[in-house]
């Protein structure tokens, strides 16, 4: 084989990584359109574990989505796609992101999903990026993904912006990292204008779609009490028994927390399932009738399953007269639990909690809607 001289000439064949689909593009890329009825230069790179084309088999607009499918599991290290939103001119967004979002519209091709897999990126000029997951319980118009078209919108203020990890001054193109499995169709990918109090609103809507739960919840009930209510019987703080009284069901509870931190306990009225109490609060009344010795306190609380608590409740002792009983209306729209962040469809409990050494009996707890 002869060797090659100076003035040889060698030509490489340019090789792509993955598959462009080229379209108009002048006009698209000053609206920051990403995917629009097939206009727009898309890229992706799947390899062999999933599938990207643009098809004619569904739109939310025009004619043509983008039919995606994918299965990470198959032994892909990175698969995704994307685009820019600027015909690949760097843009700068450290200011101009607190009134943009990225928008699509999202179908699934036969079943119906509870998440939607994709975690975005602004990536700059340089590889770094600004990775979100997109959450569809926060960002989907919707409670779930099915065969309809539904909206998505990510306010790009969410997005976490590093300057050692993204040069947020300088973004190249809105890109999409595909994780587990998924088969969708996608349309209408932009970034928009947007405020904070447009996508206030748009949380407000998808609140009012959740289920709402009953305004008339019985949470005493004298045959569940032993599998509703935890830490009953007898220990070291206190002593929690259901008796019978003047032919009624009592709840009898004895404590003493000043050397000892047990003198509490809880009940859940679903079978510790959660309780929902979504829709209701404006509604609905938490009543509870019992007696205190003198000088008795506690403190009553609501739990939801994640942990978070709201005080609702203190019995001071200072007015209670022995064998007294007495009714107390606590509305559930004065308890301040979205304020506290407990979730409304997850509560979990009732907590009591002694304070000192005391005595109660309770007779009733309910919760009943206002007329």
């Amino acid at each position: 084989m002869a060797a090659l001289s100076a003035c040889d000439v060698v030509k490489f064949q340019h090789q792509q990584l993955y598959d462009r689909f080229e379209t108009k593009q002048e006009e698209e890329r000053a609206e920051s359109i990403i995917f629009t009825d097939s206009r727009g230069t898309m890229w992706n790179s799947l390899f062999y574990c999933g599938d990207f084309k643009i098809t004619n088999e569904a739109a939310y607009s025009g004619k043509n989505s983008i039919k995606i499918s994918w299965d990470k599991s198959k032994g892909c290290d990175w698969i995704g796609f994307g685009n820019s939103f600027s015909n690949w001119v760097g843009t700068d967004l450290s200011e101009s992101r607190k009134r943009k979002a990225l928008s699509f519209y999202v179908r699934t091709q036969t079943k119906t999903s509870g998440a939607l897999p994709i975690v975005a990126a602004l990536e700059d000029f340089s590889g770094g990026g600004s990775y979100h997951y997109i959450d569809t319980k926060k960002y989907l118009h919707g409670l779930e993904i099915d065969t309809t078209w539904k909206l998505v919108i990510v306010p790009l203020w969410d997005f976490p912006v590093n300057e050692d990890q993204v040069d947020i001054r300088n973004i190249k193109q809105m890109q999409f990292q595909l994780e587990g499995g998924g088969s969708f169709f996608l349309d209408e990918i932009r970034i928009i204008d947007y405020s904070p109090e447009q996508f206030e609103q748009f949380r407000a809507e998808v609140e009012a779609m959740k289920p709402h739960g009953s305004p008339n919840q019985l949470i005493f009930t004298t045959e569940d009490f032993d599998f509703s209510a935890w830490n009953t019987g007898s220990g070291k703080c206190h002593e929690l028994h259901l008796i019978e009284k003047a032919d009624q069901s009592i709840i009898t509870w004895n404590y003493d927390a000043n050397n000892c931190a047990w003198a509490k306990w809880g009940m859940n009225w679903n079978g510790w399932y959660q309780i929902n109490w979504r829709g209701i609060l404006d509604k609905s009344v938490l009543e509870m009738t019992y007696a205190s010795e003198p000088n008795t306190q506690f403190q009553l609380f609501v739990e939801d399953f994640r942990g978070n608590r709201q005080l609702i409740y203190e019995e001071d002792g200072s007015t209670a007269v022995s064998n007294e009983w007495k009714t107390i209306r606590l509305p559930l729209s004065e308890m301040n639990l979205i304020q506290k962040g407990l979730v409304l469809d997850q509560i979990k409990q009732l907590l009591f909690e002694g304070v000192g050494a005391g005595s109660v009996q309770i007779e009733d707890i309910k919760i009943y809607e206002l007329k």
